[in-house]
């Protein structure tokens, strides 16, 4: 089994640290994550954190669907890597803003939305589900997209993670 992790944030090109992605007020596609035909992930983890505090919680939701967002920034396989296993082959993903990536992506459509994760988080909520129990994305002949949608009461930055198996 090998895992990988993909962020919201692109990688820094400096020797700076890399800042999260800032979410204005309304609800948005944080992450996306798109496993080709006949390919299935578990997802392992999720997590996500916040500069500031505000007045009320943020909403967070963790789904599939079978209709992308469009995001603004695609991941590459540069970008998306094995998280423990350096030597593991690159994530079979398909890249792309209309496929795997992460941004300010509005949500277009709700097309069979299946939640696996819904609630109101503080500034940080690392999620692991059940050794065994990991939700399956993916293993479909149509498409089939992972998403993280926020939705923020105030404006914020913040940087959250997916982690997931690909069989």
């Amino acid at each position: 089994m090998t895992l990988y992790i993909s962020h919201n944030a692109a990688l820094s090109t400096t020797t700076a640290v890399g800042a999260g992605t800032s979410y204005a007020t309304g609800a948005k596609v944080a992450l996306q994550l798109n496993p080709p035909d006949n390919i299935s992930c578990h997802l392992v983890e999720f997590g996500w954190m916040q500069d500031v505090a505000s007045a009320t919680a943020t909403l967070l939701e963790v789904a599939t669907t079978d209709s992308a967002s469009t995001v603004s920034t695609a991941h590459t396989t540069t970008t998306i890597k094995p998280y423990i296993d350096q030597v593991a082959s690159a994530s079979r993903l398909t890249m792309g803003t209309g496929a795997t990536g992460f941004g300010n992506g509005a949500i277009t459509t709700n097309t069979t939305l299946r939640t696996l994760f819904k609630g109101y988080v503080p500034q940080q909520v690392v999620y692991q589900w059940a050794l065994g129990n990991y939700p399956v994305f993916g293993n479909l002949t149509a498409e089939s997209f992972l998403q993280v949608r926020v939705n923020t009461t105030a404006t914020v930055n913040a940087i959250c993670w997916l982690i997931w198996d690909e069989s």
